[in-house]
């Protein structure tokens, strides 16, 4: 019995010691990974990912994806980031150059070393320009269409016989707003047309209007005004149709000129008609800030967010000039010398830079400005006063959308692609683009 208890003692750790041996002789190796295909492709991002079938006996520490123009990215290109460990990840494939073919592959790295999944190829779209405006008919009536441009394809979007104007165009996913007012024949009506559906937003009895439209999420913003009762303009904010008050109706006009959002917080810029001089306003999540100096008429007409940094462009009066002036975080700076009128009508800020458009008038013409970072150049309008309304960045082209004149002092609706003009409409009537949207 005693040699058989030994010889048993004896098989177990004979089997402790191989399993020992087995789990010590275990070497780890590079992970196996595979490549998600590209989904929720535009002109500047796409959707990828990847699936880690084996963390190679070791810890996975980071994986994502890396791309490039150039075939077999690694990680010493373009990457992204995306977590730890093992199993499936999405990835967000960001700052893409429109029309550009891109090579990618996941990535996954462990003790050993990083792996790498198949190669997958990928274009970006081409841009779609969005431009909002109007453009004017004579006959048989005068009246005027509201008008969004796609990619220079023009829609109506209000209704003959009525006066009406496409003010600011935003694009959310496959949705394209667009907020102006249309003429009810007696008063004008706020709206907002999303697909070209228009739904009235202000008073239907009173005067009304809409300037800027907003979206987060599946929230939708816009800014204007309405007219009281007793004839005064009071600034509104409407988030999904709700109105809110802002300020004006007690014996001062008030408008809201600009809104944009920042994850919860909610801006809206005002221009406030006081009894001595225009005044410019922040409204943030209910608490207003007076930006000008209330001693000199001021006007301010667009605001954008960059992080913690608050940006707004207008005017400010100097002696009998009115010069274009942007305020960030509340110091103002002018963008010209002050010889001359001008205005700064909207802003953009694209990483660290900076854009601003409007105009400035010399003598008896008005050049179309572009400020990029407070340097001056000037948008190409063949001699005649030209318009810039508002500007967009997207990846390294400047997209611009104003108005000129022709021969016949007629405005014509164009945009500018990095200071390249395009018609939108042909001069026969008057038009004019208000805001411009590139995706």
């Amino acid at each position: 019995m005693k040699k058989i208890n030994f010889l048993i003692t004896t098989g177990i750790l004979l089997l402790f010691v191989v399993a020992c041996k087995k789990n010590k002789d275990a070497i780890a190796v590079i992970p196996t990974i595979t490549t998600t295909q590209i989904a929720s492709l535009t002109s500047v991002s796409a959707t990828s990912g990847g699936t880690i079938t084996s963390d190679g006996g070791s810890t996975i520490t980071a994986r994502g994806v890396c791309w490039s123009t150039s075939q077999n990215p690694t990680i010493t290109n373009s990457i992204s980031t995306d977590g730890s460990g093992g199993g499936t990840y999405t990835s967000s494939i960001t700052g893409l150059t429109p029309s550009t073919t891109y090579y990618l592959k996941a990535y996954a790295t462990n003790s050993v070393g990083t792996a790498y999944g198949n190669q997958i190829t990928f274009t970006t779209t081409d841009p779609i320009v969005y431009v909002a405006g109007y453009e004017e008919v004579r006959s048989p009536t005068f009246y005027s269409f509201a008008r969004l441009w796609t990619n220079g394809q023009s829609t109506n979007l209000s209704s003959a016989p009525n006066y009406a104007e496409g003010m600011s165009v935003f694009v959310s996913g496959n949705d394209v707003y667009v907020a102006g007012y249309e003429s009810s024949g007696s008063v004008d009506i706020g709206k907002i047309w999303k697909n070209g559906v228009a739904t009235s937003i202000t008073n239907t009895t009173r005067d009304g209007a809409l300037s800027s439209v907003f979206v987060s999420g599946t929230d939708v913003y816009t800014t204007g005004y309405e007219t009281l009762s007793n004839n005064y303009d009071v600034a509104k904010l409407w988030k999904n149709g709700v109105a809110t008050t802002l300020i004006g109706g007690a014996n001062t006009d008030a408008y809201g000129q600009s809104v944009a959002v920042s994850g919860s917080d909610v801006y809206v810029v005002i221009q406030e008609e006081q009894s001595v001089n225009a005044v410019v306003k922040i409204w943030k999540n209910g608490v207003i800030t007076t930006l000008s100096n209330p001693n000199t008429e001021a006007y301010a007409y667009s605001i954008a967010i960059s992080g913690n940094d608050v940006y707004v462009v207008g005017s400010e009066r100097v002696g009998n000039k009115y010069v274009p002036k942007i305020w960030k975080n509340g110091q103002g700076s002018f963008l010209t010398s002050g010889a001359n009128d001008g205005e700064a009508l909207s802003v953009f800020v694209n990483g660290s830079d900076v854009y601003v458009v409007g105009f400035e008038g010399i003598g008896n013409t008005y050049y179309a400005r572009l400020w990029k970072n407070g340097i001056m150049s000037t948008l190409s309008a063949g001699g005649n006063n030209a318009f810039a309304m508002s500007v967009r960045v997207l990846g390294n082209d400047i997209y611009v959308a104003g108005y000129e004149n022709n021969s016949s002092s007629r405005a014509k609706a164009v945009y500018w692609k990095n200071g390249s003009k395009t018609q939108l409409t042909n001069g026969s009537n008057y038009a004019g683009a208000y805001s411009i949207f590139v995706k």
